[in-house]
């Protein structure tokens, strides 16, 4: 489990945003609670000097955890993030906001009979019992998110392979057709794309009919494509760049400096205040925008496969 990386949710930009709100939310609940059995927490509402304390505290440690994560951000392709990892840094996170709150203490509030050395350790116990509790929570959803889009790519894949066996079965059927000089029409191959993270892995086998657009969210690529009747989502550690690489020729084109779409899965472009924007043939997708540096190349195609 140590030398696995952490789920890849933990690192993208939304959810960075949803566990510091979570933590900021939950931290307030929980020294509410606290403070009334606890001599060594001088947070309070009434008294206008400890309230400026308090608010200055709080922003100071949401500025630190603000920082550590763009950092954790910044730094994912150069150093493996594995479980153990994000625990260590999780602790560097604890310990810089319980320093915060000691020197803050120990200058401006200090409490009679208690020593720095022990307030500086209850002030580390209480951040790291205040902060697992929200950490944990949303490192168990981003675990669990992970697994679901795994789940769900190993469902596509197997479907096409329980297709790709109907049509090998059907390709043997004419070839025994023709032999006995029956009319058959073969069924087209599917047209399969392979799509790699930057290791070089295979992560996701598609059929590019099923694939509808791909839109970049800085370091990864999220993947949207039909299965059942329904439009699925699967992120893939890669750079745009190489993603458009490897679907020159095909029916991807880009729109957007983030967007990438199937243009025979167009249904109309519109436009609104001088911006452009295509919609695509599943009410359930939102709009995609389109650049004014790819519209030229956007409508060549859109030719192109109509004529």
């Amino acid at each position: 489990m140590s030398s696995s990386e952490i789920p890849k949710f933990l690192v993208s930009r939304r959810y960075i945003s949803v566990v510091i709100a979570f933590i900021l939310v939950f931290s307030v609940l929980f020294l509410l609670i606290y403070r009334p059995f606890s001599l060594a927490v001088w947070f309070s509402v009434d008294n206008s000097l400890r309230f400026g304390f308090t608010m200055l505290f709080y922003f100071g440690a949401i500025v630190t955890l603000i920082l550590s994560r763009v950092l954790m951000y910044s730094v994912q392709n150069r150093i493996e993030l594995t479980p153990i990892t994000y625990m260590w840094w999780i602790m560097g996170e604890n310990l810089i906001i319980s320093l915060e709150y000691t020197l803050l203490t120990v200058n401006y509030f200090p409490i009679e009979g208690l020593s720095t050395p022990m307030l500086a350790t209850r002030a580390l116990m209480c951040v790291t019992l205040i902060l697992a509790i929200p950490n944990a929570i949303v490192s168990f959803y981003a675990a669990y998110r992970s697994k679901c889009e795994e789940l769900e790519v190993s469902q596509y894949q197997l479907q096409k392979m329980r297709e790709e066996y109907r049509l090998l079965e059907n390709s043997t059927l004419h070839e025994l057709k023709v032999a006995q000089q029956l009319p058959a029409k073969p069924e087209p191959a599917p047209r399969m794309i392979n799509l790699y993270d930057n290791g070089g892995t295979l992560r996701l086998t598609l059929n590019i009919d099923s694939l509808y657009y791909l839109e970049s969210e800085d370091n990864y690529i999220r993947i949207f494509y039909k299965h059942n009747d329904k439009i699925l989502s699967y992120m893939l550690r890669s750079r745009t760049r190489s993603i458009e690489e490897s679907l020159k020729g095909t029916c991807m084109v880009r729109c957007h400096r983030s967007f990438i779409v199937n243009i025979n899965k167009i249904s109309v472009m519109e436009e609104e205040k001088r911006m452009h924007y295509i919609r695509l043939d599943d009410e359930t997708i939102k709009r995609i925008p389109v650049s004014k540096s790819y519209y030229d190349t956007l409508v060549t195609s859109l030719n192109t496969i109509s004529s």
